[in-house]
């Protein structure tokens, strides 16, 4: 039976800062809010702080301060917290054996040793979304990313709610922290579907999940599909990235390759669209390879296809990636890209030569090379480009809308 108020849809996520996921929960939002579905997005983390436009309808319930609350509480609170969350992870590595059993719906000592462990591992983001989930029960719930989805799936153990947990990494590539992997493993028996965004991340699920629904849920496109001819950019000239100053991206490669490039591409200039921890450290190496001139840190910004318009050729020079919206964005206004071997969900819309051009991962040569190549080539440029747009069709929402409409809805 429906409760009065009740909402249709909740998309969980950490935060509404920078990222891909943000901005693909918020396209989804709006879908959904199109349909005529009463849609909450729910956060439990303040930091960072909000980066995206919130679609006009589309409710939002931010927990952090209730989190916060519970974190800040008198010190023998926390006291027990640490002494909880030891306990926790010694009994995570030695007695996994334990929680094989456990099934959804099925309440048992052994389930509730279970969420009692991912309790006192996760503190108090686990209890303020179990409560709010318990309490004002949507009908359905999409969660977004590792650790939010196995909150989830903890919290709604023994709820009858629709819930499907959305995976944007190769679990292969990306470590989480003992004992998150053990966890996901055991939790994730909770949801009714288990997503990925890219065939390369639904490989590394299907092993562990052979007998759950693993099915692929690609991003929709970024931006609104333009119906004038594609933008021709020959005559523009400077590379351009949006991503997180972070190890993963690759960066330092890339500002290597700046210094390596001695073809057309030794006179172009890089933008960097994005902040985060390696900031400082690439600016320094910026400034050690005497590159200061030809790159600049723009940090954060809510504008990114502000860039995207100004530059000729996107780089993305990832150790390991999922599927990156600025990617995409950057694919379907017709700019020609540059991606590395190591990014299995690029790899699906980038086929070398074809709608972009794709280098061996933490090469700085071979990158330069292939600056150098597209620098010096504008009619290259254009046909890559133009491919790369062509591609991307298959994703928008008139493709895609009703691959999520059948995951999300449920029976």
């Amino acid at each position: 039976m429906d409760v009065v108020g009740q909402d249709d849809l909740w998309l969980v996520l950490p935060h509404l800062g920078p990222g891909g996921a943000q901005k693909v929960a918020l396209l989804a939002a709006e879908h959904f809010l199109a349909k005529g579905w009463r849609v909450r997005v729910v956060t439990l983390l303040a930091e960072p702080s909000l980066a995206h436009r919130l679609p006009e309808g589309v409710l939002w319930t931010d927990l952090s301060s209730e989190v916060e609350a519970l974190w800040t509480r008198q010190t023998l609170r926390r006291r027990l917290h640490r002494v909880h969350r030891v306990l926790a992870k010694l009994l995570m590595t030695a007695s996994t054996w334990l929680f094989e059993p456990v099934q959804p719906g099925v309440l048992t000592w052994r389930s509730r040793l279970l969420r009692w462990c991912v309790e006192g591992i996760s503190g108090p983001p686990s209890r303020v979304i179990a409560h709010h989930l318990q309490t004002q029960s949507p009908k359905r719930v999409l969660a977004m990313l590792s650790r939010t989805n196995m909150l989830c799936c903890s919290a709604l153990w023994m709820e009858s709610c629709h819930l499907v947990v959305s995976e944007r990494n190769d679990i292969r590539l990306q470590r989480l922290p003992f004992p998150w992997p053990r966890f996901r493993r055991l939790l994730y028996r909770r949801a009714d579907v288990i997503t990925a965004n890219t065939s390369g991340v639904l490989e590394s699920l299907t092993p562990l999940f052979a007998e759950r629904q693993v099915s692929l849920l690609p991003n929709p496109l970024p931006l609104p599909r333009q119906k004038d001819a594609i933008r021709s950019r020959q005559g523009g000239e400077g590379f351009v990235t949006v991503a997180r100053l972070v190890h993963q991206k690759g960066l330092d490669v890339l500002i290597e390759a700046m210094a390596l490039a001695s073809g057309a591409a030794s006179s172009w200039s890089l933008t960097l669209v994005g902040d985060g921890p390696e900031r400082q450290a690439l600016e320094q190496q910026v400034s050690d390879l005497g590159l200061g001139g030809r790159v600049r840190f723009m940090g954060f910004r809510s504008d990114p296809e502000t860039f995207l318009q100004a530059a000729s050729v996107f780089v993305l020079p990832s150790r390991f990636e999922g599927m990156p919206n600025a990617l995409l964005e950057a694919m379907g206004s017709g700019m020609a890209v540059v991606v590395t071997d190591a990014s299995p969900g690029p790899l699906e819309v980038v086929e070398d030569d074809v709608t972009g051009l794709v280098v061996a991962k933490e090469n700085a040569p071979l990158l330069a090379a292939a600056l150098d190549r597209l620098a010096g080539d504008a009619e290259l440029r254009a046909r890559l480009g133009q491919s790369a747009r062509s591609c991307l069709r298959q994703m928008d929402w008139s493709v895609l809308g009703p691959v999520w409409d059948g995951l999300v809805e449920g029976p």
